[in-house]
C-alpha cells in the first residue's frame, strides 16, 4: 500500500491564495507555501495529485503538491487558465488572443513540460473552452477539435497530427478514460437530418463501433464510466418548442463502447435532466430529472431502475470515490439542502444545509464533503464548509471574494473504507455555522450608494430625499406599500368596488389640493369666520405623507420658476402681467411649504 498523506485543498480569492490540510487533520494553512504577492488568476492540481500550479499576471508557478517546493516557473504573462495532463507531465495554459503583425494568428493555447517549463507546442483557441485539449490516460495522445475533423498529436511532436478523424459537421468530441480509449463525436441536426453520435476505437477511424441518431439535439455532454466501457450522452436544446420548460428539452442515451448495446434512458417524469453521475466502483449511475420537485433514481448498466430516491427540490448528484455515499442536493435557486444516502443499505444517512453553494465535491478519502460559495455568482457569504458523511460540520471558514477551491486528488485505494460507516474521528473539532461569523458585521438595511456616507441616526433630515430614505430604512414609521401594486383587500371583498372607492378618494384629494392652490388666504378667513361648520385646514390638506411630499415638490418647482423671473426682472427685462403676479405670490408659496413641512413632521 502506498504511503498515506493527509488530504489537502487549495483556494484562491481576490486578496489571498492558500493551501490547507483537510480534516481529519487540523484544517490549517501549510507553512511551507510561499504565497504570491500578485492576485492569482488560475489554480489547478494535477490529476495524480503530484503538482500544484497557479498563474499570476507575470508568470505561471509549478510546485510540488506535497512539499510545496518550487518545481518550475514559466515566464509567460497573461495566462488565465491552467490544466494538467492525466499524469501531470504536461501543463496546458490559455490566454486571450493578442494582435499579431504576421499573417498567421498568434497561438494562445499552449502545452508546456510541467517539470521544466519547456514549450512543446501551441494552438489557436479564440474563446475559452474547458476541454479544448483532451488526453488519453497514458498521455500518448492529445486531441483537439478543428472544423470537420479531430486531430490527435503526440506530445513530442505537436506541429503535425499523428492521427486524424474526419467527419463533416462534427461539433464536439470526447476521449474516454481507460486502457483502451474510445472517441465519441457529435454531429448536430442539419435541416431535416437527425443528430448523430459515433463511437470509434482510437486509431480505427474507418468505421464507427457504435452509432446513435436522434432529433432535438443541439448540444451534448458525454459522461464516461471510469473504465471507459460505457458512456451516457445527454442531449439538449436551447428552446423547448412545446413551451413547458424554460431550460429547453433534454434526453439521455446509454451507449456501450463495444457497440453491443445502446438505448434511450426511459424516465417516468417529464421535464429537464438536471444532473447525471456514474458510480466509481460499479456499473451503475444516478439521474436527477423532471420538473421541480425533481426525481432521482439509480440505474444499472442495463438501464433498469434499481432504486427510487423519491421526489424533492434537487438538481445535483455526486458519488464519493468509493461508490458508497450518494449525495443528492439542490443548488442554484433551490434551498441548498444536501441529502446523503448509503448505497449499501439504500437509506438516507443525514441531511445538511449548504445554502448558496456553487461548488460541491467529495474529498479523495470519501469521508468528507466540501461545499463552497464562490464569487462572482454570489459576492456575499463566500466561504468553505466541510462535513463528515455523518452530517457533522467539521470546517467552516468565511473568505471574502472566494473564486475557486479544489481538493488535491489522491487514489481512493489509499483510504480503504470499512464495511460499516465509521463515526466522526475522535479528537476532531466540530464546527458551527456561527464560527465563521464571529467577526462578521450584522446585516443592515440596504442603502443606495449616494446615501451610504450619511449619518443614519440623524434626527433632523437634511432634504426631502433624506426624509424618504428614513421612511424606507425605518426612521419614520409608515405602512409598507409597493408602487403600482393593488392594495390588500379583506377576504371576500369585491375588487371592483374597492377600485372605484380608491379612485373616488384620489379625486377628492386632488380637488382639495386645487382648492388650496386657488383660494390661498381666503380659506383661512373662512375658517376663522365659522370654525364650527368649516373643516379645519389640516383636514383639507393632503392626507398621506406621500401626497405631502408631492405637493412640496410642486411648490419648490414654482419657487424655482419665480427665481428665474426675478433675475429677468433685475436685468430690466419686461415681464408679462401674469409673470409679475407669480413673483408677488412668492411669500404665499413659501408659507405653504412651511405649513406642509410642519404637517409632515406631525405625521412622523
Amino acid at each position: 500500500m502506498a504511503t498515506r498523506e493527509a488530504t489537502q485543498f487549495a483556494f484562491r480569492a481576490q486578496k489571498d491564495m492558500d493551501v490547507c490540510n483537510a480534516p481529519p487533520a487540523s484544517a490549517v494553512s501549510v507553512d511551507q507555501l510561499a504565497k504570491p504577492a500578485e492576485e492569482v488568476r488560475a489554480l489547478a492540481y494535477s490529476p495524480n495529485g503530484k503538482f500544484l500550479a497557479w498563474a499570476v499576471a507575470s508568470h505561471v508557478q509549478v510546485v510540488d503538491a506535497h512539499s510545496l517546493a518550487p518545481v518550475a516557473q514559466i515566464a509567460h504573462p497573461g495566462v488565465l487558465d491552467v490544466r494538467f495532463s492525466p499524469k501531470g507531465t504536461y501543463l496546458v495554459t490559455w490566454e486571450r488572443m493578442g494582435r499579431s503583425t504576421d499573417a498567421e494568428p498568434t497561438t494562445n493555447l499552449k502545452v508546456w513540460d510541467a517539470a521544466t517549463g519547456v514549450l512543446h507546442g501551441g494552438f489557436v483557441q479564440p474563446s475559452f473552452v474547458a476541454a479544448a485539449i483532451q488526453w488519453t490516460d497514458d498521455e500518448k495522445y492529445c486531441a483537439k477539435l478543428f472544423p470537420g475533423q479531430v486531430r490527435f498529436y503526440t506530445p513530442g511532436s505537436m506541429t503535425k497530427p499523428t492521427l486524424t478523424l474526419k467527419l463533416d459537421g462534427v461539433a464536439a468530441f470526447s476521449v474516454s478514460p481507460g486502457l483502451s480509449p474510445s472517441v465519441a463525436v457529435f454531429v448536430p441536426e442539419r435541416k431535416s437530418k437527425p443528430a448523430l453520435v459515433h463511437l470509434y476505437a482510437l486509431g480505427s477511424f474507418a468505421s464507427p463501433v457504435a452509432n446513435k441518431s436522434f432529433f432535438k439535439a443541439e448540444k451534448v455532454e458525454f459522461f464516461w464510466h471510469k473504465l471507459g466501457t460505457n458512456v451516457l450522452v445527454l442531449t439538449q436544446t436551447d428552446v423547448d418548442k412545446t413551451g413547458r420548460s424554460y431550460y429547453g428539452e433534454s434526453s439521455l442515451y446509454f451507449m456501450a463502447a463495444a457497440g453491443n448495446f445502446d438505448c434511450r434512458v426511459s424516465l417516468d417524469r417529464e421535464g429537464p435532466i438536471h444532473d447525471v453521475a456514474w458510480s466509481p466502483s460499479e456499473k451503475e449511475f444516478v439521474v436527477v430529472y423532471g420538473f421541480m420537485p425533481a426525481k432521482a433514481a439509480l440505474f444499472n448498466h442495463r438501464v433498469e431502475t434499481i432504486f427510487d430516491f423519491g421526489v424533492a427540490p434537487r438538481n445535483f448528484v455526486r458519488i464519493n470515490p468509493h461508490g458508497r455515499i450518494i449525495t443528492i442536493a439542490g443548488f442554484g435557486n433551490l434551498s441548498g439542502q444536501v441529502d446523503m444516502w448509503d448505497r449499501k443499505t439504500l437509506k438516507k444517512i443525514c441531511s445538511v444545509d449548504a445554502h448558496g453553494a456553487s461548488f460541491c465535491e467529495w474529498g479523495p478519502d470519501g469521508r468528507y464533503l466540501m461545499a463552497a460559495t464562490l464569487s462572482p455568482r454570489l459576492r456575499v457569504d463566500n466561504g468553505i464548509r466541510i462535513w463528515h458523511y455523518s452530517g457533522a460540520l467539521v470546517y467552516n471558514k468565511e473568505i471574502s471574494e472566494l473564486y475557486q477551491v479544489d481538493w488535491r486528488p489522491a487514489p481512493a485505494s489509499l483510504f480503504p473504507q470499512r464495511s460499516a460507516l465509521s463515526p466522526v474521528p475522535e479528537g476532531i473539532a466540530i464546527a458551527s455555522d456561527s464560527d465563521a461569523k464571529k467577526d462578521a458585521k450584522p446585516p443592515s438595511a440596504y442603502r443606495p450608494p449616494h446615501a451610504r456616507t450619511r449619518e443614519t441616526d440623524s434626527s433632523s433630515p437634511r432634504s426631502l430625499s433624506d426624509i424618504a430614505e428614513q421612511k424606507s430604512f425605518g426612521g419614520i414609521a409608515t405602512q409598507r406599500t409597493v408602487p403600482g401594486a393593488a392594495p390588500r383587500l379583506p377576504v371576500g371583498a369585491n375588487p371592483n368596488v374597492a377600485a372605484k372607492a380608491a379612485e373616488k378618494k384620489r379625486r377628492r384629494n386632488r380637488k382639495k389640493l386645487s382648492k388650496d392652490d386657488t383660494n390661498g388666504d381666503n380659506n383661512e378667513s373662512e375658517k376663522d369666520a365659522d370654525s364650527t361648520s368649516a373643516t379645519p385646514a389640516k383636514d383639507a390638506a393632503p392626507i398621506t405623507d406621500i401626497d405631502i411630499l408631492k405637493k412640496i415638490r410642486q411648490l419648490n418647482k414654482k419657487l424655482t420658476q419665480i427665481e428665474t423671473l426675478v433675475k429677468r426682472r433685475d436685468q430690466n427685462e419686461a415681464l408679462e402681467d401674469n409673470q409679475i403676479s407669480k413673483i408677488e405670490a412668492k411669500p404665499q408659496i413659501e408659507s405653504e411649504i412651511a405649513t406642509l413641512t410642519a404637517r409632515l413632521s406631525d405625521l412622523s
